[in-house]
């Protein structure tokens, strides 16, 4: 008996220090191989003023994705179907907005961008009786009541606040109505977050909106927002039994373009777990050529997101050398900036079952202003809280909650369409404390240049991004979300947990 205890022993501990040894080297080779040197070069190509700000359609984004393919290729990682050349092409409609604008409901009516914005729609008129809901979601929409008809809800969720939120779910109800047969949406604007007056002119402007698989096409299904800041507005049209509405626009111009999301696999090493794969993701656009600051216009975007670009390149180069037992994903995302459409392009166009990608480790962020940290948006929300914390501190990092929960982060970057479809997707973002002036002077600002990059800080929390998912990459069992997450029902769906 006691012979047999030693040995059951002897094996753990065994097994113990064969573990310790593979993460002790592990930590060995990302310090050798992911190096300040290039992490800096791949930054400042890609933050470079000749990129122009990476805006979709822009000849810079194109040099961006040519750039990542190339690293892709120059490291022999594999391509998915459907993305030759590691290319996933990703159609777009440009809409630039109406010039003049109608809109009757019942008696009353509403001025174009003072009390309403077009973000949907095509030239012409458009008239029929309305049914006033108050989301306009699940058991409220169905065919018989929305058949031929307007539909009029409130913008967003009860869940969902912020106005990414909102937008993000008027996609899902656009969708949903258009197979039902509605002649268009009229959502009711409220948020305490963002005022009408601050939102108004970004909805007014020029707009980008996913095209289908074959061609982009216009779209003529009307999606209206009016402006409701006192929600007296929809508690006025509910009480009508059904109001006649009439909408007309002119002037509205549309162009069909394409961008690239840019995938590339490192094959895992294990013969079962190879057919999973970690999805490590980052966006590669960002916002163009804008205003000018202190006489600059050039919105180059190096932490936002030549950062994470750059930890896709370094993770590439370094699971190409050293790949682990599941197989990695590589994916930089195109138009993050106009309302996550690349990253759900892939959601809806999966290039491999999104039930075998079992982890999502997402990077993006304003930037940061504490460097000692590495701030998970989601950490505390899948069972991967103790590697991501561990990878962190391997480098002299603290690993972090979202500081700012009311902000709903985690909900408004690309990660949100995988979590939705059940995959853990947490994104690991530079140490980022608050919303405060140190952030905001760079956040989407011409400033946002590679020379304002603290290099040592950026390689240190590129490598404990990398270290990071070498743990989910390699471990026994794929982490999965904490129990009670809002996403935990769609997670056991996908993967068919009982």
């Amino acid at each position: 008996m006691l012979r047999s205890s030693f040995l059951a022993f002897t094996v753990l501990l065994t097994g113990s220090i064969s573990l310790q040894a593979q993460q002790t080297d592990a930590l060995a080779k990302i310090r050798s191989q992911v190096e300040q040197p290039e992490v800096e070069m791949h930054v400042r190509f890609l933050a470079a003023d000749e990129l122009e700000g990476r805006d979709v359609g822009s000849p810079g984004i194109e040099i961006a994705a040519q750039y990542l393919a190339s690293y892709f290729r120059s490291r022999n990682l594999k391509s998915l179907p459907d993305a030759e050349n590691y290319r996933q092409r990703v159609p777009f409609l440009q809409a630039k907005p109406p010039l003049q604008g109608e809109l009757k409901i019942g008696k009353q009516s509403f001025t174009l961008s003072q009390d309403f914005v077009v973000r949907q729609g095509q030239n012409g008129s458009l008239q029929g009786s309305a049914v006033v809901l108050d989301w306009g979601t699940g058991a409220e929409v169905t065919a018989d009541q929305v058949r031929g008809k307007w539909v009029i809800a409130k913008a967003g969720t009860e869940a969902g606040a912020s106005p990414q939120a909102q937008l993000t779910a008027s996609a899902d109800k656009l969708k949903k109505l258009q197979e039902l047969g509605a002649l268009g949406l009229v959502e009711l604007f409220h948020n305490q977050q963002r005022s009408w007056n601050q939102l108004a002119p970004y909805l007014s402007g020029s707009k980008f909106i996913l095209g289908s698989s074959n061609a982009a096409t216009p779209s003529t299904f009307p999606l209206i927002w009016l402006n409701d800041t006192n929600h007296s507005l929809h508690q006025s049209l509910k009480s009508q039994k059904r109001p006649q509405l009439s909408f007309s626009i002119s002037g509205k111009e549309e162009q069909v373009l394409s961008s690239s999301n840019i995938l590339a696999v490192v094959e895992g090493t294990d013969p079962e777990l190879k057919q999973e794969y970690v999805m490590l993701s980052a966006h590669y656009d960002h916002v163009g050529i804008g205003s000018a600051v202190n006489g600059d216009s050039i919105y180059n975007g190096a932490r936002d997101n030549a950062v994470g670009v750059t930890a896709l390149l370094m993770a590439a180069d370094y699971f190409s050398k050293n790949p682990p037992k599941r197989s990695v994903l590589l994916a930089a995302w195109t138009a993050e900036e106009k309302g996550l459409l690349g990253s759900r392009w892939f959601a809806e166009h999966p290039p491999v079952p999104l039930s075998q990608i079992i982890f999502n480790l997402n990077i993006d962020g304003a930037g940061y202003n504490d460097t000692t940290k590495v701030t998970v948006i989601g950490l505390e929300r899948t069972e991967a809280e103790a590697d991501l914390q561990a990878a962190a501190q391997a480098f002299g990092l603290e690993a972090i909650q979202d500081p700012v929960p009311q902000q709903n982060l985690f909900d408004r970057s690309d990660n949100v369409h995988f979590a939705r479809a059940g995959i853990p997707a947490p994104t690991y973002s530079m140490g980022m404390t608050a919303f405060d002036a140190a952030l905001m002077q760079y956040y989407h600002q011409p400033a946002d240049e590679a020379e304002s990059i603290n290099f040592s800080y950026v390689s240190r929390y590129i490598q404990s991004f990398i270290l990071a998912a070498e743990k989910i990459a390699g471990a026994a069992q794929a982490p999965f979300w904490r129990g009670g997450d809002k996403y935990e029902a769609a997670g056991n769906t996908l993967y068919n947990r009982k």
